[in-house]
């Protein structure tokens, strides 16, 4: 994720506080952003990158990570989760899939040493290729080749310690792959029929619901009906090539829009209507250097220069008389910052963090 035009972490707090925005997080600790944040009333989820999660397989390079990043800048800063690389269990690195969980260990383990395992969380967020079956929504599964080896060890330790499972939904890549069966309607949270799920009669007017659906059942299956879901990516480009089908600044205004007022209802899925959903926009900046299609390049809310790409709603939400805030999270990279929204029905008289 590459950009080389965006504002220093200085003006970043100005335009997230603007936005009333109370939680953030970050893929890389960075010291000039956890320092930028601190005594701000934001709170962070703090990521380490992929390429780093081998090296925190080593209880003493997790303890050092801990004491580096995390203890040395609380609790001006307040760091609320570390989130241990990205989409590794869908990769093919079988390596680091085997380092995934040790790593998560060694970070608890180094937290508990210093007594902070009750303020700093530790996760790890997944795609849904980790699920071999999505529909309908109550028969979802996730791989079997996964689940002894890496997924069933992971639940087993997020149960334990209380953290949330994290997962990335982008109902706009099932758009993109299949527009002539795919409704665009029902991707972007417009008046549609419906998809009913033939088990449990339930009927789907999102495909985002169904997705989290899926993970429900998935989970459910193994044996984790309680554990909390939270969505860590989600979004929708606003430009893209020619043959990325709906890659568009309308359809990416509707998406984001209708996402801010779905989760800011604070209602929950068919299959969990009593469960309201906490999830993650991609991504505050367009990214002018990102490589690969060209909607990889427009996921921003903004431009790097601070205007808005399109309207997305918050300002309504900000002027009305919703109990809820929106918060925000930011994406860094060594010399780069990519950000990213966070959504999240909050009580404005009684803000917590996950």
């Amino acid at each position: 994720m590459v950009a080389n035009d965006l504002p220093p972490p200085t003006e970043v707090v100005r335009l997230i506080q603007s936005m009333a925005i109370t939680k953030t997080r970050i893929y890389s600790a960075s010291s000039d952003v956890l320092e930028a944040f601190g005594n701000t009333g934001i709170s962070f989820i703090v990521g380490i990158g992929n390429e780093d999660v081998s090296g925190l397989s080593d209880p003493t390079n997790a303890t050092s990570w801990v004491e580096q990043h995390i203890a040395l800048y609380l609790p001006d800063t307040q760091i609320t989760c570390i989130a241990v690389g990205n989409e590794i269990l869908s990769g093919n690195d079988t390596q680091l899939m085997s380092q995934l969980l040790p790593a998560m260990q060694n970070l608890q383990s180094a937290l508990v040493a210093i007594g902070l395992e009750r303020q700093v969380g530790v996760s790890t967020a997944h795609s849904l290729a980790i699920l071999s079956t999505s529909y309908p929504p109550s028969a979802g599964a996730f791989e079997s080749d996964l689940t002894a080896s890496h997924l069933k060890p992971l639940l087993n330790f997020l149960s334990e310690i209380g953290s949330p499972f994290l997962v990335n939904a982008y109902p706009y890549f099932a758009y993109k792959s299949h527009p002539e069966t795919v409704s665009l309607e029902y991707v972007l949270f417009q008046p549609n029929a419906g998809v009913m799920d033939p088990i449990t009669g339930l009927r789907y007017y999102n495909m985002f619901d169904a997705q989290l659906d899926a993970v429900y059942s998935a989970l459910e299956a193994l044996g984790y009906q309680n554990m909390q879901l939270i969505v860590s990516e989600t979004g929708w480009p606003s430009a893209g090539d020619p043959d990325e089908a709906g890659a568009s600044i309308q359809n990416a205004q509707t998406y984001n829009a209708n996402l801010i007022q779905y989760i800011t209802s604070n209602r929950g899925t068919p299959l969990r209507p009593n469960v309201t959903v906490e999830a993650y926009i991609f991504a505050l900046f367009n990214e002018d250097l990102k490589p690969g299609a060209a909607s990889e390049r427009n996921y921003g809310l903004f431009n790097p220069d601070g205007r808005r790409v399109y309207d997305f709603g918050l300002d309504d939400l900000k002027s009305s008389s919703s109990l809820y805030l929106i918060s925000s999270a930011l994406e860094v990279r060594p010399f780069v910052m990519i950000y990213l929204l966070c959504l999240s029905p909050l009580l404005i008289n009684s803000i917590t963090s996950h």
